[in-house]
This record gives structure tokens, sequence and C-alpha cells, in this order.
């Protein structure tokens, strides 16, 4: 049964496996955030006109964020979770402003704020991403799971692991880290400003107004409140174990971590990390949180300002609504039966439809995506 499962879960990680692999290769210059962002401007002009003229419901925040990533980030996976580039959209631009093709290519932007360097496809594809509901796997999941990989099998424990990799995790040598802070910031951004967005949208104008007073207290505020919730980023255990259980919960990290032989099942039939990961995978959860907790100085995080912020009686109720993990009783980053990779164990046919299913829709949507131009 477990040979079954692979073999099913082989073609769905097809889906997933690049998109884990967001470190780019770097460029030789930095950009300004200012010219990207008037050509991303009129290349989204562009989109719509192009969307007026084919009188067709494609969104052309869409449109502008498959135009930017189709270069670095051109396969099925992405095409999966964004939906395809269109070519003829791209022929289109091309004709009306052909030297927007270099925000294909573009890598590394200088915030004029502060002087950051942010990677800016790495930025608009955690943007799409996150717009699309894939923000873990496909922004600073994805870049941990290539980090902790670096150091899969060397038999160290978790504080181990973590002094190994301290010294690369965000680090700001460009040529020495699979996660240079350039990525590390992209990831954040990308999820702040991807967790905004509506239909129609504009991206330039929404990454601009982002960048105009960002602080790192204030990215990384925002960036727990959207990927966990609540928090208190002083309490070093407990807010650790809060960025562990939504690592090894997402359905994404599961699935590619499953297809890569980096998870397996246990005694119980649970889904847990290999010996050879499972330390260095709660390393770069633990180095997330200590990251964040040290760009907040240990501060609480909630919704409402931290002077103000008092406990409500129907925070049970709120935790539910909200999906904020509960604190009370940190566990270990074991998923539980309810999961998606659980219950693909459990139904051995379920691999094999959705990957029926997965190619179906491929079809469906090429076929409706060439009526519709």
């Amino acid at each position: 049964m477990k040979e079954r499962l692979k073999k099913g879960l082989s073609a769905l990680s097809v889906v997933l496996l690049a998109v884990c692999m967001l470190t780019p290769v770097h460029a030789a210059e930095t950009a300004s955030l200012n010219e990207a962002l008037e050509q991303t401007a009129r290349l989204q002009q562009l989109a719509e006109q192009y969307t007026a003229a084919q009188q067709t419901e494609t969104d052309p925040l869409m449109l502008t964020i498959n135009y930017i990533r189709a270069q670095r980030y051109a396969d099925a996976s992405w095409d999966m979770i964004l939906g395809m580039p269109s070519e003829e959209f791209a022929q289109f631009a091309e004709q009306q402003a052909p030297e927007l093709e270099q925000l294909q290519t573009l890598e590394n932007v200088q915030i004029p704020a502060t002087g950051e360097l942010v990677d800016f496809v790495h930025l608009v594809a955690g943007i799409g991403a996150t717009y699309k509901r894939m923000p873990v796997v496909c922004t600073w999941g994805g870049d941990c799971i290539q980090l902790a990989g670096s150091i899969q099998g060397t038999g160290a424990d978790e504080e181990g692991c973590i002094q190994q990799l301290k010294p690369y995790f965000a680090c700001e040598d460009e040529n020495a880290s699979l996660m240079p802070q350039s990525d590390w910031l992209a990831d954040l951004d990308g999820v702040n400003i991807g967790s905004t967005l509506k239909s129609g949208d504009d991206l330039s104008g929404s990454i601009g107004k982002y960048y105009e007073s960002i602080t790192n207290e204030e990215r990384a505020r925002r960036f727990v409140l959207a990927q966990f919730g609540e928090a208190d980023t002083g309490d070093q255990q407990a807010f650790r174990q809060q960025v562990k259980d939504k690592f090894f919960a997402d359905s994404g990290v599961q699935l590619l971590l499953l297809s890569q032989k980096q998870m397996t099942l246990d005694e119980e039939r649970n889904i847990v990390a290999v010996d050879a990961m499972d330390a260095p995978l709660n390393a770069v959860c633990s180095l997330t949180a200590d990251t964040l907790a040290e760009m907040l100085g240990g501060a609480k995080v909630s919704e409402a300002p931290a002077e103000t912020a008092q406990p409500q009686a129907g925070e049970a109720e709120s935790v539910a609504q909200t999906g904020q993990p509960e604190q009370s009783q940190p566990t270990a980053p074991v998923l539980g039966q309810s999961s998606l990779a659980q219950t693909m164990q459990k139904h051995t046919w379920l691999p094999w439809a959705l990957g029926g299913v997965v190619l179906f829709c491929l079809l469906v949507l090429m076929v409706l995506s060439r009526k519709g131009r």
C-alpha cells in the first residue's frame, strides 16, 4: 500500500517540487524599485487593455503576475497554482512595450526608504501564490525546505542544526546561501502584500504603498498575523512550536516532503519527518521563529494595538474563526489523521483520482483559455 501511495504522490510532486525552488540565479546589478513599479504599472495597463479588447473575464492582475514570473518560474507547478501565462498577452505586450520583458529576469531591487534589497520576481511570485492561497510552501516554507535539505542526514540534533544553519539563514551575502536576505524579505513581503489583494487590484500601487513606510518590525508583525495568528514572540519555545505547527500542517509541505521521501508514516500512521530531515526541518522552523522574534523585539502580536489589547471572553470562538493555532499545550510537529496527506494514505485510490483530475483540469483550462483569446 505504501508503494502505491508513493507512485500516486510522484505525479503530484511535479506540481509542488519546483514550488520550493525559489532561490534565484543572482544578477550582477541591483535595479531601482521605482523603475520596476513604473514598468509593472504599464504592464497592468496593457493587461487591462488586452482583456477589454478580448472581452474575456481574465483578471488583469493575474495576467500581470503571470507575465512577470513566466521565465524564472516556468514549470507545471506554478502553472497549476497561478494559472498558465498567456502567450497571446505576452505577444501583445511585446508589440506595445518590448522593454517590459526585462521585468521577467529582474532580481534584486533596492527599497528607497531602507536601502534593503528584495528579489522582485521572487516577491511577485510570492504575492501571486498568497493571492491563490498557497503561501507556505510557495514562500518561506519552500525556502526553509531547501535550506534544511543542505544538511540532511548530518546526525546533529535540532540545536546543532540551528548552529549550522544560522549563518546562512537570511544572510546578507547573496552568493553564500540558499536563503539570502533578499529572498527572506521577498517571502515576508509577498505574504503580506498578497494576503491583502483582491481581484482587479493595482499590483504596482499595492507594492509601492507597502514599501512607503514599512519597517522590519511592522513587516514581521503583519507576517506573523497573516501566517500564525496572535503570538507571544518573547516566549521562544511556544512561538517556535507555533511556527512548526503551521509548517508541518501545511498540505503543500506535506505532499512535497512525502514525494521527496522526507516524510513517512510512524507506527500510529501519523505523518512525520524521516530521521535524516527531522532535526533540520525543526531547526529551520525555529530559525524562522527566532528571526521574526528578533525583528519584533520579542513583542506580543495581536490584531489590536499592544497597549489596548485585552483577553476576550470569546477567545476560543475567535481562534476558530481566524484559524489561529492553539498555544496552551504545545505539541510535537506530527500531523493529525484529518490532514490531506493522511486522507490520501487511508484512501489509496485518491492519489490516482487526483492525478486524473489535475490532468483533466489542465486540458480544460488550456482549451478554455485558447477559446477565450
